[in-house]
């Protein structure tokens, strides 16, 4: 059977829920909307609200968006890593900034898992202009400045993790901007990627706001957080697309995410997790790839842009400042590391890692001075064409 993403906007209902019409759409579209609410948003026993307005549901942690993946019918759920990697928490040789990764206020109740519901609103302008698509490396409309670690044919990676400064990238409706860590194998048909970090996309998200967020992509484009269906939830306080409230100040007080992703050693499923093993989010299970289903073999560390209009400013990426200044006035990422066959997480040897820009009119990326195995990049964008 083909491993492939189900994207939200194709999964389907015949039934229907009672929700308010809104202005500027027909009757028809209104009942497909409110199909298309039904199978997106399970039903709950408890909804958490946060103070930026966001609701999230407490799901049977059986009947969870992920489960709707045909390849995930059977699954049984791996409720944590059959063992975490050595060394995840080391002492770094200088200071990173302040950890923050807090999740939600409160948790849910035993047995399920906090996912963040999708509202009329959002579904209407994701189906009028299209869903809010994660990564087209190929398209004219995105742009990157990253560190890229590449396999030599021999090597293979297990996982990464990083320190990534949160920042708060100002960008209009139809942009967004992110900080990442992708893991990518396989050429072609074969390409399957994950990839976490932090964005500020205001279409997807409704604000400005900097949240958490991940992707899928297993043979066909993929889409973000849960509104595709194959990442499983097990944490009951860390749901992907939280606010990440501390953000760094330009000159000052430094505010971090700490993150891993790792594949398990027996089951193969790829973890995700904040530092420890005490906060880990989920797992994408490995029965959805192909190439990823046995390693990884390329990780990239950056920013990334989009922007929908060709003809407007490209959006600034990390704090808006190009990659020349020291860690409290640029975006960065510290302690690269890799996990290899043993289940070791090693730092990365950084004679191997390229830098990469396609528009350094708008965007850099360079080694942080004094600092092994860590980099800055962003700039303001603007016009970006050659």
């Amino acid at each position: 059977m083909a491993r492939r993403v189900i994207p939200f906007f194709i999964l389907l209902s015949a039934s229907f829920c009672s929700c308010t019409r809104l202005k500027g759409i027909n009757s028809v579209e209104d009942v497909e909307i409110d199909r298309q609410l039904k199978i997106l948003n399970k039903p709950y026993t408890k909804s958490i609200q946060t103070k930026e307005g966001d609701v999230f549901d407490c799901i049977d942690i059986y009947k969870q968006p992920a489960f709707d993946h045909p390849l995930l019918k059977n699954h049984s759920i791996q409720m944590k890593p059959s063992g975490f990697p050595k060394e995840v928490v080391a002492n770094p040789t200088s200071a990173a900034g302040r950890p923050f990764a807090q999740g939600l206020s409160e948790g849910c109740p035993l047995g399920t898992v906090p996912i963040k519901r999708v509202r009329k609103e959002d579904l209407l302008i994701w189906s009028k202009e299209n869903s809010p698509h994660p990564t087209a490396a190929s398209s004219s409309e995105f742009h990157y400045a990253t560190r890229i670690l590449a396999s030599n044919g021999v090597t293979r990676y297990f996982g990464a993790a990083a320190v990534v400064s949160i920042q708060n990238p100002q960008v209009l409706n139809n942009q967004y901007s992110q900080a990442f860590v992708q893991i990518r194998s396989g050429p072609g048909a074969q390409l399957n990627t994950i990839r976490f970090g932090w964005m500020v996309n205001p279409k997807l998200f409704g604000d400005s706001l900097t949240r958490t967020f991940a992707t899928l992509d297993a043979g066909e484009n993929g889409c973000f957080n849960n509104l595709c269906s194959g990442f499983v939830q097990v944490s009951t306080t860390f749901p992907l697309g939280y606010v990440l409230k501390n953000i760094s100040i330009y000159g000052g007080e430094q505010f971090v995410v700490r993150f891993i992703i790792f594949k398990d050693a027996k089951s193969g499923n790829w973890w995700l997790a904040h530092d420890d093993e005490e906060q880990t989010v989920g797992y994408w299970p490995n029965s959805l790839f192909t190439s990823l289903s046995v390693s990884g073999g390329e990780i990239t560390w950056g920013g990334g842009v989009y922007s929908a209009d060709s003809n407007e400013a490209n959006p600034p990426m990390g704090n808006g400042h190009f990659a020349n200044e020291d860690y409290k006035k640029a975006a960065y990422f510290k302690f690269l590391r890799t996990i290899d066959d043993s289940n070791n997480l090693v730092f990365t040897d950084d004679s191997l890692l390229q830098y990469f820009t396609d528009s350094p009119k708008c965007y850099t990326v360079g080694a942080l001075e004094e600092e092994e195995h860590a980099f800055q990049f962003g700039g303001p964008g603007g016009n970006c064409a050659v």
